[in-house]
């Protein structure tokens, strides 16, 4: 197969295109954006332009289907968990490693720059945010991961995050995302040399508007 036929394969990904209004693609920002569980690619897209009104936005679907009901709910992820509520991390790695691939062969087509490009998630999507900068940390200068938890028991891997920044946005009341997996989480990515900011909100499984507010008046100063 060609390296254009693979490229045209790769990009048969369910995915939504927004480049900036305000600027060629090679000159924007760019926001991968990964929903939550049973959502689809057009959920987030208020979120990318709240976080960055002139970025790019690249919107992929996840490709993991629950069984239907009676076994399961039948919704669109990014990745299982097992029946006793641990992540399928198997299928993580799977999903993570097609999303890289997916990011690359975007970057050809649309032209964007792949040195100025961020990845944001909400709870299924935001695991799949962060084991994407942990396994490809090459691509992204960063993640924005909403009610979030620890994706990996033990991490496969040590990558050298030396620069890349971290916002895990969660609230306190979110079963999701325990308190002490938070804290592992912001252990683990500052002691691979992130720069990680903790946002907490009084709620449960839900995305602050506040904290929308404040990364992206972080961003604009990121440039």
């Amino acid at each position: 197969m060609s390296n254009a036929a693979e490229a045209n394969q790769v990009l048969s990904l369910p995915h939504v295109w927004r480049p900036s209004a305000s600027a060629e693609p090679g000159r924007a920002r760019t926001i991968l954006l990964l929903h939550g569980t049973g959502a689809d690619e057009f959920d987030l897209l208020s979120l990318g332009r709240a976080l960055d009104p002139q970025a790019n936005l690249l919107s992929p679907r996840g490709q993991v289907r629950a069984p239907q009901p009676p076994q399961g709910d039948g919704m669109i992820r990014w990745f299982m968990r097992n029946t006793d509520g641990t992540f399928d991390e198997p299928g993580i790695v799977a999903a993570v490693n097609q999303l890289a691939g997916f990011t690359v062969a975007a970057a050809q087509q649309y032209g964007f720059d792949l040195g100025n490009l961020w990845v944001a998630g909400f709870s299924n999507g935001a695991n799949a945010a962060g084991a994407l900068l942990l396994l490809h940390p090459e691509l992204f200068r960063g993640v924005i991961a909403f009610g979030t938890t620890k994706s990996f028991v033990e991490t496969p891997v040590k990558p050298d995050l030396s620069g890349r920044q971290v916002w895990i946005c969660n609230g306190a009341l979110d079963s999701y995302s325990p308190a002490d997996k938070t804290d592992a989480m912001v252990d683990e990515f500052e002691c691979l040399g992130a720069r990680v900011q903790l946002m907490l909100h009084g709620g449960g499984h839900t995305i602050s508007h506040e904290h929308v507010r404040e990364i992206a008046a972080q961003l604009v100063d990121l440039g």
